[in-house]
């Protein structure tokens, strides 16, 4: 039986495409293509191009469903008309499931409804996403030539150069595209994502200030433009980036991070500790934000909530020593004796100076720990 994802794709497209079958007339269709694929192409011949079992058997099947699909759906849109309106639609939709095949056979199926740029532009977009990007860059460089003043072309372009790993001539595309239509935002958000991963954090944030000034609602623009001033060391600027995505109602658990990191090194300790425990209630992997987390709660002494991300650092790093440090002092506050020695021999066997700053604590514990042992007696 096919998975009901599938199911649901469909009758997504059907409220668009009315013309189309019924779910309950394709259901069995799919599934009879299914079990037609699972006898001609059974698990045991496909294992080696997975690298472990569980991958094997959902991977497989997910394969399988999807081939299904693509057949019968390839079937339908071959006999049935579309406008060019749902033309549109059963491409970017089959683009977003990420099924290009199948948006290729649509695309092709109903060319006359297509201009030859359209068509061309169709096809780079097919090509990208399936990875061949010199075939992609073809398409799109043909589709420029059919129509130069299209900026979201030049966009497209210039991705298939950064895939291709050519920056240089991706930054020219990009550039390109708001030469074509100043007020083309895309092609300032390009070049702030573009100049923010080479490094130069200055011209990301003037680009990312230029699509700001097109459009406030593009949650990248505040995420490139906050991360770009804080690596700059303007922590006001970045400050009032949050401020502003606060005020014009835009938010994302990205830019909760960066609100804590901002509120961080500007000294509001418990706003950034609200915020990175968010973020990490989504994320709590991220052992980056886990040790600024950590650090908050060592400056702020909550030793009492300190031990478990310390713990967590240290699978990563077991002999990072601030973290040792600082759970020696949580168990020292939490009147853990004997884990802080035992975390103090730990340290002493990295420097020996821990024994001479930390010797009043020690002191204190060495007596605890005679005092419990008096008692026991």
């Amino acid at each position: 039986m096919i998975s009901s994802k599938w199911i649901e794709l469909y009758q997504y497209i059907k409220k668009q495409i009315t013309q189309f079958p019924d779910p309950a007339d394709v259901l069995a269709p799919l599934n009879e293509r299914l079990l037609f694929l699972q006898v001609q192409f059974p698990k045991q011949q496909q294992q080696t191009n997975w690298e472990n079992e569980d991958t094997q058997g959902h991977s497989h099947a997910d394969w399988l469903e999807h081939e299904a699909f693509t057949l019968i759906m390839s079937d339908i849109v071959a006999t049935h008309r579309l406008s060019p309106a749902q033309l549109k639609f059963l491409f970017e939709t089959l683009m977003a499931a990420q099924m290009c095949q199948l948006a290729m056979v649509t695309i092709n199926n109903h060319r006359p409804l297509l201009s030859e740029e359209e068509f061309k532009t169709c096809c780079g977009l097919v090509y990208q996403q399936l990875g061949d990007y010199e075939m992609a860059k073809s398409m799109f460089e043909e589709s420029i030539a059919l129509n130069t003043h299209n900026p979201l072309l030049h966009c497209h372009l210039g991705f298939s150069h950064l895939y291709l790993g050519q920056s240089e001539l991706a930054e020219e595309s990009f550039k390109r595209s708001i030469t074509t239509d100043p007020d083309f935002i895309g092609g300032y958000q390009n070049l702030a994502g573009l100049y923010y991963q080479e490094g130069n954090f200055a011209l990301a944030a003037q680009y990312a200030e230029q699509a700001y000034s097109k459009d406030h609602s593009l949650v990248s623009t505040y995420i490139t433009a906050t991360s770009s001033y804080l690596a700059l060391g303007e922590n006001v600027q970045a400050d009032k980036w949050i401020t502003r995505a606060f005020e014009n109602q835009v938010s994302s658990i990205e830019l909760v991070r960066l609100a804590g990191i901002c509120a961080h090194q500007q000294g509001r300790l418990e706003e950034a500790l609200e915020a990175l425990d968010q973020y990490l209630s989504v994320h709590p992997s991220n052992f980056d934000v886990l040790n600024i987390r950590a650090r908050i709660k060592a400056e702020l002494k909550l030793f009492d909530q300190l031990e478990p991300d310390l713990k967590q650092l240290l699978t990563l790093e077991p002999h990072e020593e601030w973290s040792l440090e600082q759970l020696f002092l949580c168990y020292f506050h939490n009147g853990q004796w004997a884990e802080a020695q035992h975390i103090m021999v730990e340290l002493n066997k990295l420097s020996g100076h821990y024994k001479v700053t930390h010797r009043a604590l020690i002191n204190t514990i060495n007596k605890k720990l005679s005092l419990d042992i008096v008692e026991l007696n």
